[in-house]
């Protein structure tokens, strides 16, 4: 499937945006509900994120996905996977929720995740 420049990274900064809800959404289960079977109530629109939630390795999975955009952008810039960290602390998440229509991460469902589907 070949996307345009503008596609790769708007898809990119989707994936960025969805890997942050689950890492957070992850830590916070882990933190407070460690042992007990807890069902998330995420909104009918957030309905694939909750399928990627439900995957063990559903960072991993995004990480993978987000770091190939980042060699299809073509600019000669890519990362290791020990760089990924840096990449993710270095973006700017109030602009991403902003251009996105988000105030949090918690909006992912306001995301259209359509092509994202596709890649996966």
């Amino acid at each position: 499937m070949e996307f345009t420049p503008r596609e790769v990274e708007e898809l990119q900064e989707k994936l960025l945006i969805v890997h942050r809800f689950i890492s957070q959404e992850k830590r916070f289960k882990n933190f407070y509900y460690q042992g007990i079977d807890v069902k998330e109530n995420i909104h009918s629109d957030q309905g694939m994120v909750y399928k990627l939630m439900e995957l063990d390795d559903a960072e991993e999975l995004l990480k993978n996905c987000i770091m190939e955009l980042e060699e299809m952008k073509g600019d000669g810039k890519s990362f290791n996977p020990s760089e990924f960290h840096e990449f993710l602390i270095n973006h700017d998440w109030s602009f991403l929720y902003k251009k996105y229509g988000m105030k949090t991460s918690e909006d992912v469902g306001k995301l259209d995740l359509e092509s994202l589907l596709e890649l996966l």
